[in-house]
């Protein structure tokens, strides 16, 4: 999901006198997604408001107000408004359910709608399977990981709703090894209008998506979040992503069977899953009982074991081990400082301050491949001492954010940094979930932020780079930082 901070409601701003907004998570075409919290149940959530960027915009003279960029997109909205709220409603009926993230609530605000759901710990599936070498997972076992998730899908369909866009940056390992299916309240009927087709459905993910989501005459049903349920399973047992519909139906691009790529799954399991995967919903399996039955083996070839529990979640955040010369230069100097300065308070704390200007010092001096690869070599215990570690930040602001000051060579606090910022220069390393770091950089008038996916590829790392002048979004661009 992209981010588009110019459109979104700023951070601190309150919902219904309650619900203060922490951080924006992005867009996905038809919503902005807000991380929030409760104030009136001291609890986290998520947040999101139905704002269809191609037909709606900020009213300039109203606070946060939206309106139809257009007369003639006001009844597309109002639908849109009325879908949300009949989803959300539907769900709410339905809680709780185990394996979705659960909508706590909705209300109407700014003349567009705000669901509420419930706050998930973890990381999404497909960042787990970029960080895993060899990524292809046992069916059986995948299939009893997804129970809670298809179970929930189940009763969803037969309350008449769908989701419409599963694939694995839909789907959240939970901290206690569950799997929850997140993403709901988007209007997905109008996914077939060509307004949000490319907002919605993104060449990478519409890998997952089938045909009736690009046509106008389509009608999305069970049959299409079958079809992205079959995709995701396919991608975790294969390693594969699949072929995109279009390649299918013109046959420009194969769909090899599982056991085509020797995947050592049964035979009729193969077959019940490409049955999911059939490029036309009238072709495709109807019902997620009817998908999961044909994954059930009798018999002779009933299995002799129960599958072996599917753990992917050990610690989401495991860093790995700092380039090995940095290390012993930070123990030797260590080592000196604390036989000169004798273990007083006064010398850890000095030798506290040497270790973080030495790290910030280092994270100038090396290029920006080097940055990326530091910043990832942070072990867990040291982020909050060189950074802010957002998973030790207490949301009732007890642990201040900290900022490096190049002048002083000293962390300070932002109080610090606003009486001299129109003269000196700073640096922020913020430590997010989902292993991502936020290194910015406060020039007089210019802020520049990189949002580092420390997850690298083979190659390279992926980076939302953004630059402010005055407070304006000058430059926004992503990037592909190699060494």
């Amino acid at each position: 999901m992209g981010q588009n901070k110019g459109r979104a409601i700023p951070v601190k701003e309150k919902l219904q006198e309650r619900y203060q907004i922490k951080e924006i998570l992005g867009e996905n075409g038809f919503s902005i997604i807000y991380k929030g919290y409760d104030t009136f149940r001291n609890k986290k959530v998520i947040i999101k408001e139905l704002f269809p960027g191609k037909i709606v915009r900020r009213d300039p003279a109203e606070r946060y107000k939206v309106e139809c960029i257009r007369l003639s997109h006001e009844t597309v909205f109002e639908s849109m408004k009325e879908r949300v709220i009949r989803e959300a409603k539907t769900l709410i009926r339905l809680y709780p359910l185990e394996g979705i993230a659960n909508v706590v609530t909705f209300f109407e605000e700014n003349q567009t709608v705000y669901t509420v759901f419930e706050y998930l710990e973890g990381v999404t599936l497909d960042v787990f399977l970029e960080g895993k070498k060899n990524n292809k997972l046992p069916l059986n076992s995948l299939l009893n990981f997804f129970e809670p998730l298809t179970d929930s899908l189940k009763k969803i369909h037969e309350a008449g709703c769908i989701h419409g866009k599963i694939r694995p940056d839909q789907i959240m390992v939970t901290k206690k090894n569950g799997a929850k299916l997140i993403g709901f309240c988007d209007p997905m009927k109008a996914a077939i209008d060509s307004l949000f087709v490319e907002e919605i459905l993104p060449v990478r993910n519409s890998r997952y998506a089938p045909v009736e989501l690009f046509m106008e005459e389509g009608k999305p049903g069970a049959a299409t979040d079958i079809y992205g349920l079959a995709a995701t399973i396919y991608h975790c047992i294969t390693g594969v992503i699949p072929p995109h519909f279009y390649d299918r139906i013109q046959n420009t691009e194969e769909m090899k069977t599982p056991e085509e790529l020797e995947i050592p799954i049964k035979k009729k399991q193969s077959s019940a899953l490409m049955a999911g995967l059939a490029s036309h919903d009238f072709e495709r399996t109807q019902t997620i009982e009817a998908f999961l039955d044909g994954f059930l083996v009798e018999g002779a070839e009933e299995e002799k074991e129960p599958p072996k529990p599917l753990v992917l979640f050990k610690d989401p955040f495991v860093f790995i081990k700092r380039k090995t010369g940095f290390k012993i230069r930070w123990l030797l100097e260590a080592v000196v400082l604390i036989a000169l300065l004798c273990l007083t308070p006064t010398g850890i704390r000095s030798l506290k301050e040497h270790r973080v200007n030495s790290f910030y010092e280092e994270l100038q001096a090396s290029s920006d491949f080097e940055k990326c690869m530091l910043l990832r070599g942070v072990g867990e215990k040291e982020r909050n001492a060189f950074g802010n570690d957002y998973n030790v930040l207490k949301e009732n602001g007890d642990n201040i954010i900290k900022y490096y000051d190049n002048n002083k060579r000293a962390v300070v606090t932002k109080a610090e940094m606003d009486i001299t910022q129109k003269y000196y220069s700073y640096i922020s390393v913020d430590f997010r979930p989902e292993k991502r770091a936020v290194l910015t950089y406060y020039e007089p008038e210019t802020v520049t932020v990189w949002d580092i996916d420390l997850f690298k590829t083979e190659e390279y790392f992926n980076v939302e780079k953004t630059v402010l002048k005055n407070g304006q979004v000058v430059e926004a661009e992503r990037l592909q930082v190699l060494p």
